[in-house]
């Protein structure tokens, strides 16, 4: 277990036509924070998620081609091979009423996205494999 001091909480609105996990990623690297916990809501034009296939141990994507709107994006920020890495969860729901959600990854774009974010203070979290689990998680 680990215990962290929170730093600076930010409000940021992300660009119409964005991607929306890159956004993410480019916010907190330009403002300098390393490591974190974020949230989101907003809208989406279309969205790319993936699940993960714990047999095959690799991630599954799944396309949503029409608009959606962001009812839980949640994730936290720490470090991978010293880059900022951004590990987050989303749940989109539909024009019909049902939701669909998934891991965050690439090829989300935008419609209109407010993100609240929180800077953690301490020692650096990385990601490093784990070899029961073929995914990169926090290391000790």
């Amino acid at each position: 277990m680990w215990f962290y001091n929170t730093g600076k909480t930010f409000l940021e609105r992300l660009q119409h036509g964005e991607d929306l996990y890159l956004s993410i990623k480019n916010t907190f690297t330009h403002s300098g924070i390393k490591m974190g916990v974020f949230m989101a809501i907003g809208a989406v034009k279309h969205a790319t998620i993936a699940f993960y296939d714990q047999k095959e141990r690799i991630y599954k994507n799944h396309f949503i081609d029409e608009p959606a709107e962001i009812l839980s994006c949640v994730g936290n920020v720490s470090e991978v091979e010293g880059e900022v890495s951004i590990h987050a969860h989303i749940t989109l729901g539909l024009r019909d009423g049902t939701a669909k959600g998934g891991h965050l990854i690439e090829g989300t774009t935008l419609f209109a996205c407010e993100l609240f974010g929180i800077e953690l203070e301490g020692e650096q979290l990385k990601r490093i494999y784990d070899d029961i689990t073929g995914l990169k998680l926090w290391g000790f």
